[in-house]
């Protein structure tokens, strides 16, 4: 396959036609794959070298008819590694058994991103800062999982194995494994989804011990969010220190605060993450420590308590976002499969975000969650995706890292 280079210059030729965007706009395009419990990819964890190869071909091969530009790739889904880490064991759901090599050997990840840029497509690894497992026995760990290095730091909650936020240990691994991919991949970003504190259960997250060793007089809340608050800072910080052209970037959920002073304002009500995950999401935009946000609005348009529209608008606005960072609307296209919406629903919401007037507040792209509906053509969602993205499209640029790195804030 001929090289294509990854496009991100800005060329600014806006076209609309019968409806149709057909323009070169800069979009981010985006596809997630994640792999924890072979959601998209591979499709089984007992498969072969090849087949997992072949697979990861035809998510970028439907990828690149759609015309999308940046896939995020799973790689750390709970403290395990889906490539040759340093330091974690291999994914029990690349190869069946956790810590296990694959055989024949292969690097999926160094694999992704040769065949992804070989197409023009960004590569962006998707890690989960904090979760450790997923209906797992401890005996079933490999011995340097960070739940074994760190037990006194891992905790059952729920259904997962957590890791406590507020160990400096824990950060101090998760910053490990940055730079362990930074330094040993040509990849384009680090991205972390909603997972930050576990949503929570009828039982509080067990970290008194924790509190009480490193809680400094402050209440515990606000203590559990300025532990969150500075790993998202240090990470931030730590991809800008390593690899001067790739990103950060997060994907919460959508909603913040409702109806509460600083927050979204009624009719907007649900699920507050600020108090029920300790996740600020809104000063992490204000202070610019992601390069865009991508608010998983897993919603429909209506009812206007959870309308995909308002809750983007919020998103964009001045205030919220002063620092003209993008914003990348996660769109739920499983929704259209699993859930009775139709694909319609989802081209809509695709047009919302490139509304002339959003894109002007930051408005510039979206990702669709996940790639193995595209993948199969499901309800036709990749044939109409074809027609919505009837061209090619640039990655937006991002002006303020040129500007940091003429400062001298950014490594070259």
């Amino acid at each position: 396959m001929k090289a294509v280079p990854i496009l991100s210059l800005a060329i600014w030729t806006l076209s609309w036609v019968d409806g149709v965007w057909t323009g070169t706009n800069p979009e981010f395009r985006g596809m997630y794959v994640a792999t924890v419990e072979n959601i998209d990819w591979p499709l089984s964890s007992t498969g072969s070298t090849d087949e997992q190869k072949a697979q990861i071909i035809d998510i970028l091969d439907a990828m690149e008819e759609m015309n999308m530009n940046a896939v995020l790739f799973q790689v750390r889904p709970v403290g395990d590694a889906l490539y040759n880490s340093t330091y974690e064991p291999w994914s029990q759901y690349l190869t069946g058994k956790q810590g296990l090599a694959p055989e024949p050997f292969y690097d999926p990840l160094e694999f992704m991103v040769d065949e992804a840029h070989l197409r023009g497509i960004e590569v962006h690894v998707w890690l989960n800062p904090y979760r450790a497992g997923s209906n797992v026995v401890f005996e079933d760990l490999a011995e340097n999982h960070m739940c074994k290095k760190l037990s006194q730091y891992c905790y059952t909650y729920g259904r997962f194995f957590w890791m406590d936020p507020g160990s400096p240990e824990v950060a101090d691994q998760l910053i490990l494994v940055l730079e362990d991919i930074l330094a040993r991949y040509n990849v384009d970003g680090v991205h972390f989804d909603d997972y930050f504190y576990p949503y929570p259960e009828a039982v509080d997250f067990p970290d008194q011990d924790t509190y009480t060793m490193y809680g400094n007089d402050m209440e515990l809340g606000d203590w559990r969010r300025d532990n969150v608050n500075r790993m998202v800072q240090r990470c931030y910080e730590t991809v800008h220190r390593i690899r001067s052209q790739a990103v950060f970037s997060i994907s919460p959920f959508a909603l913040y605060k409702p109806g509460q002073e600083g927050g979204m304002p009624p009719p907007l009500n649900g699920f507050d993450p600020f108090e029920g995950q300790y996740a600020d999401t809104k000063l992490w935009l204000q202070q610019g420590w992601v390069d865009f946000m991508a608010p998983q609005i897993y919603f429909r348009n209506e009812p206007e308590s959870t309308s995909f529209p308002l809750i983007l608008d919020w998103w964009l606005q001045e205030d919220v976002n002063p620092l003209n960072r993008h914003v990348y609307a996660a769109i739920a296209a499983y929704r259209a499969i699993l859930e009775g919406w139709n694909v319609s629903d989802i081209l809509e919401q695709v047009e919302m975000t490139r509304d002339d007037i959003r894109r002007d507040q930051g408005s510039l792209g979206n990702i669709q969650y996940s790639a193995k509906y595209f993948r199969d053509n499901q309800m036709g969602i990749k044939t109409e995706f074809i027609n919505i993205n009837p061209g090619p499209a640039l990655i937006p640029p991002k002006p303020w890292l040129d500007e940091e790195r003429v400062q001298g804030k950014r490594s070259t």
